[in-house]
């Protein structure tokens, strides 16, 4: 259970609230849609879907989060702008709530940037969570991001030089060495505009969840923002549970979830949205037992109507 004693940075972003002190507001899942291997998907080069595999995914989640109270944001993913473009705008307009946000994941900044144009023109800029803003971003994509009037990103601290939490805050904060001086991520999102930072402590590995928290924990207690990362494509691309099969895999992503979540972790990307039941109720637990032990040690108050404590016990 971690207290800080700086001050934590709460994100309204849509209808859902990321970030602050460990125990108040819930931890924040991320799902992922339309990603390689969604069975919705039936032609990734075309990007057409089956409208009801997507709905009842994206219910599963709703579903989940109601029964929790844990909140969620879709993480959706295309291989071309046009196909995030279509993918984005459908999510927007049939989730249960029409402020929930959305990330937008396009596999680098050619795919990204004439999407986030289409879909700031749409209006859905409040919506909208760039994913990511990374240390190899141009000024061209920075100064594209400032004129759609992007409010929210995702930070990307991954660099393979940069792997340790001190390491980390010089792709958060910039660096200089021989070669000149080296902005930093925060600059840089600051430079165009971006309101909302969140930041992706970046797992390389299964084994690297832990070092994962330990960033999380630095980022929030030094810097303020919300933190957090997505240990799925770690686990899921392990050769060893490859081997023991998806229901270990599973197990695998619930458990690294409810470790960041006790790490104090604010947003969770868990992978596939279909895994919303298990890894919501992992998480949601381990956010109630933070929760009431600060409510009865530390007294600390909250509203308990609308937090994981008064959904799982």
């Amino acid at each position: 259970m971690v207290t800080r004693e700086g001050l934590q940075e709460v994100l309204d972003i849509g209808n859902v609230n990321i970030g602050g002190e460990s125990g108040i507001n819930p931890t924040c899942m991320v799902g992922s849609m339309f990603h390689r291997g969604d069975k919705a998907v039936t032609d990734h080069k075309r990007g057409t879907f089956v409208k009801d595999k997507v709905l009842d995914v994206l219910g599963i989640m709703e579903k989940a989060s109601r029964e929790t109270c844990i909140p969620f944001i879709v993480d959706v993913v295309g291989n071309s702008p046009e196909n995030l473009v279509k993918y984005c705008t459908f999510i927007a307009e049939h989730t249960e709530n029409k402020h929930q946000p959305f990330l937008m994941d396009g596999l680098n900044d050619t795919v990204r940037i004439p999407a986030v144009k289409a879909l700031a023109q749409q209006g859905l800029g409040d919506r909208l969570i760039y994913n990511s803003i990374e240390p190899k971003i141009s000024d061209d994509s920075l100064e594209t991001l400032a004129d759609c009037k992007v409010k929210h990103a995702v930070l990307l601290a991954f660099d393979s030089r940069f792997l340790l939490p001190e390491q980390k805050f010089k792709l958060l904060r910039g660096w200089g060495d021989r070669k000149g001086k080296m902005e930093g991520l925060i600059p840089k999102a600051k430079r165009c505009g971006i309101r909302n930072l969140l930041v992706d402590a970046a797992v390389l590995d299964m084994p690297s969840i832990g070092i994962a928290a330990r960033i999380i924990q630095d980022v929030k207690e030094f810097l303020g923002y919300p933190a957090g990362c997505a240990p799925s494509n770690a686990i899921f691309k392990c050769q060893k549970f490859m081997e023991l099969g998806r229901d270990a895999r599973k197990s695998s992503l619930v458990t690294a979830c409810g470790f960041l979540a006790s790490q104090g972790a604010d947003f969770i990307l868990f992978g596939p949205a279909s895994y919303a039941s298990e890894a919501f109720m992992a998480v949601a637990q381990v956010d109630a037992f933070i929760a009431y032990a600060k409510r009865r040690i530390e007294r600390l108050k909250f509203d308990a109507g609308t937090h994981p404590l008064s959904r799982v016990f």
